[in-house]
């Protein structure tokens, strides 16, 4: 299955959305958390932990989506999404 891969900006906070491309169907969506200058010092390093703990989520499920496409035979080997009109 083919995915649409939407990014943007909500402030300063990056976004990354994944969606289906035949059906919409939203299959991720993540945004970088935002930053209160007020928290302690404490508070920032587990914000900061959270933060890495969000991104190799991120990467996680980026890799699952990956690996259920190719064993799909939606790309190739080399990486190459085959194209959805191809009868087989």
């Amino acid at each position: 299955m083919p995915y649409r891969i939407n990014t943007g900006l909500k402030g300063t906070n990056p976004t990354l959305q994944i969606c289906d491309a035949s059906s919409g169907a939203v299959r991720l969506a993540w945004e970088y958390p935002r930053q209160d200058p007020a928290l302690s010092e404490e508070d920032q390093e587990l914000l900061t932990l959270r933060r890495e703990e969000a991104i190799h989520e991120l990467f996680r499920r980026l890799f699952m989506l990956t690996t259920e496409q190719y064993l799909k035979g939606e790309i190739s080997e080399g990486g190459t999404m085959r194209s959805a009109f191809v009868q087989r």
